[in-house]
């Protein structure tokens, strides 16, 4: 699946985005502006594990993470179940690989609800 970068998050590099272990959190006015933004998918040869989500929220299309909401249960349940050695942050999903993981989403834009993804989207996802 080809996954296109947001024009803003084309603009920063993973580790100037905006929440890029910052503790910053957006405003309403900038998760607003994260609809329709896209994360590129977290792939490598051989992975033994692709997790695979409807589409990102508005909180991972502003940080340019996937799963980045603070309180999403993905970085602790990998850890938890044994997948990684330590509970990892969002900003680290690039090393996913390493442990035989990735992640990407049937559709690519962010949005508030997964209910705002079409039928359309989800059939070419």
């Amino acid at each position: 699946m080809s996954v296109q970068r947001s024009h803003a998050a084309a603009e920063r590099s993973a580790d100037s985005a905006p929440g890029a272990g910052s503790g910053r959190r957006p405003g309403k006015e900038e998760l607003a502006a994260a609809a329709g933004a896209t994360i590129p998918d977290i792939l490598a040869p051989g992975l033994d594990i692709l997790f695979c989500g409807i589409n990102p929220g508005l909180y991972s299309g502003w940080s340019g993470y996937h799963f980045a909401r603070p309180g999403n249960r993905f970085w602790p349940a990998l850890h938890l179940a044994g997948l990684t050695p330590r509970r990892l942050r969002p900003e680290e999903q690039h090393l996913l690989p390493q442990w035989g993981l990735g992640v990407t989403n049937l559709a690519a834009r962010a949005t508030a609800r997964a209910d705002e993804v079409d039928t359309v989207e989800l059939r070419e996802g």
